[in-house]
């Protein structure tokens, strides 16, 4: 299982606070991953998270892999597997 953890208004987009991911084939990614998720969760999460179809991770969304932003592993092509943990948050500006 692949635990993701949804925050801020995307925890109110998805309805749920964390799904929990069955995921059997590899490789897959954090990419595959997400649209997985917008296969169920839908339009607007699509919309929000992701850019230019299913092509690449929208700017809006920071998504962390066992803590690691993935941003320092290899971006939309970071791999994940089972026992992995997920965190996805919106784009947080602060002053």
């Amino acid at each position: 299982m692949i635990h993701v953890g949804y925050f801020a208004n995307i925890r109110e987009m998805t309805g749920k606070k964390e799904d929990n991911i069955a995921r059997v084939s590899a490789p897959y990614t954090v990419l595959a991953l997400m649209n997985d998720l917008c296969a169920v969760h839908g339009k607007a999460f699509r919309d929000f998270c992701l850019d230019g179809g299913d092509e690449k991770i929208s700017r809006n969304v920071n998504i962390l892999v066992n803590g690691r932003h993935i941003l320092h592993i290899e971006g939309d092509d970071t791999p994940i597997k089972d026992g992995d943990d997920v965190s996805v948050f919106p784009l947080i500006g602060g002053g």
